[in-house]
């Protein structure tokens, strides 16, 4: 039987380098010297580390609690994408009750991003021993936050606490980013890294479009009209703002429930790691973050995912701000934002799979994505300047082509870094890709807060975003030496060179 645990922790002192990874012999493997730091992050070929007479090869377990590990997970990613996109869908509704603008609005999406690029060093924290304790505080400041907004007040006092509950939230998604690569590789046997991935991290995008279709569903659209009287416009902003109250249940009551769940049940890691590379020791965090600042391939493919997804994450956050003009309530636009997103959620969870069969091609895919994206976005952008017809069929057929081309893309992204960054820590490398990601959704959704800068070049610059993707990912030279060194296990595994093997537990 496999040891009761084993040691995924840092690479923190020269002394600690020589020595075994695993605290009991069985789980004994070799690591890098300080001499060789640099050449383990550049893209050169994997191979299995040399075998030595005196030690033994982990034992890879896989064990079926990965999924309740997955799915717990995902329910706290749609808890915190559904707080998230709260305000836009609503914010005709918002304005009316507690007296806001547009740059309100953009302000409530923002505060993810202002806490991502405020509190993360909190990243430095985050690694396969602590992956429990990062996951609870997680749920429990969605939860607070939440809590928070649930507390009857007036308008300003209101105000200030949603803010806050929304400051709270934002802080939440800094491991809710950064940790779907680590969840995946710490769990996950090397055929289902990617489909783990895109289940972990496209849940979060689930709870935007959830966002998009319970607002609209709880609070009705405002119909104030110039002939009405004062106490007919009071009753009615009344009506809303205790619809508004209601939807303030229902979200922190979910919330609540997935933090208690996750409190009484998740470990870090299991006992025995699902693959060779889950054994070996990862780069400390200073080391790592060094060596990812001299990885030049790394800035390409980093650059080709966090402007784009930084850029549209702020575009579909004030989606019914956007097509307002046009006409479009914002029922309306919250069931555009609801299939677009869902359906590349969809989308994802295929690619994440088809990604794992079809191994080493993750560029391919992705600058296929997203071409397709740049080509439906052009459609949806030209058709809101006038230059086509605008229809409902067109509208909703070019959105959701841009979602499903974009979201799809995303567990891509993050495994192709985690392959050419490998062995430095995956929460490093996913957290500075997220980091990107939310500081460009940031300068994006600051924009707003200019006076008269309208809303038309926020189309513009999402197509801009995306179409700069593809060049660079075609100047990116892949490398897997994650993958590389995992089928090298299996097969010495196979050809009976090593007493390492999987065996599937039934916990």
């Amino acid at each position: 039987m496999p040891g009761p645990s084993w040691e995924g922790g840092d690479m923190r002192a020269a002394d600690r380098e020589k020595q075994p990874l695993l605290s009991q012999s069985v789980y004994a493997v070799p690591t890098y010297s300080s001499t060789s730091l640099q050449d383990a992050v550049l893209p050169t070929p994997a191979v299995l580390p040399p075998s030595s007479t005196s030690q033994i090869p982990p034992q890879i377990v896989v064990y079926h609690r990965r999924w309740w590990i997955v799915g717990m997970f995902c329910l706290l990613g749609i808890a915190q994408g559904a707080v998230w996109n709260c305000w836009g869908p609503i914010s005709d509704s918002a304005k009316l009750v507690y007296r806001w603008t547009d740059g309100t609005i953009s302000t409530m999406a923002n505060w993810g991003c202002i806490a991502f690029v405020l509190c993360a060093p909190g990243l430095m924290w985050i690694n396969a021993d602590r992956l429990r304790s990062s996951v609870v505080l997680t749920a429990f400041l969605i939860a607070a936050g939440t809590a928070l907004r649930c507390i009857p007040a007036s308008a300003g006092v209101a105000t200030i606490l949603i803010n806050i509950g929304q400051f709270l939230n934002g802080v939440s998604g800094i491991v809710l980013m950064a940790v779907p690569p680590l969840i995946s590789s710490t769990w996950f046997p090397p055929n289902q890294r990617t489909t783990a991935t895109a289940i972990s991290s496209i849940f979060n995008y689930v709870g935007t479009a959830v966002g998009y279709l319970i607002g609209p569903l709880f609070v009705s659209q405002p119909h104030l009209t110039p002939n009405s009287t004062v106490h007919q416009n009071d009753t009615i902003i009344d009506d809303i703002s205790e619809e508004i109250r209601r939807l303030m249940y229902v979200e922190c009551g979910y919330c609540t429930a997935v933090f208690l769940a996750i409190l009484i049940y998740f470990p870090s890691k299991p006992p025995s790691p699902p693959s060779l590379s889950a054994a070996l020791l990862r780069l400390d965090f200073k080391t790592g973050l060094k060596q990812l600042f001299r990885h030049g391939q790394f800035w390409l493919v980093c650059l080709a995912y966090c402007v784009p997804l930084g850029v549209l994450g702020g575009w579909t956050a004030v989606l019914d701000v956007i097509l307002s003009p046009h006409g479009i309530t914002q029922i309306d636009a919250g069931w555009l934002g609801f299939y677009g997103n869902i359906a590349g959620c969809g989308m994802g969870l295929v690619l994440g799979r088809f990604a794992d069969y079809f191994a080493g091609h993750l560029r391919l895919i992705i600058v296929v994505m997203m071409s397709c994206a740049t080509a439906s976005l052009t459609w949806f952008t030209i058709m809101l300047a006038g230059v086509l017809p605008l229809t409902e069929v067109s509208l909703y057929i070019s959105f959701i082509v841009t979602m499903v081309s974009v979201n799809a893309s995303i567990p891509l992204f993050l495994e192709l870094v985690m392959e050419t960054t490998y062995p430095i820590e995956e929460a490093v490398s996913a957290g500075v890709m997220t980091w990107g990601n939310n500081l460009f959704a940031l300068i994006f959704l600051l924009v707003p807060l200019l006076p008269q800068v309208g809303v038309t070049w926020m189309n513009w610059a999402a197509l801009a975003s995306v179409a700069a993707s593809v060049p660079l990912l075609c100047i990116f030279s892949e490398s897997y030496r994650r993958l590389h060194l995992d089928t090298a296990a299996q097969e010495n595994s196979r050809h009976g060179s090593s007493d390492g093997g999987i065996i599937q537990s039934g916990y």
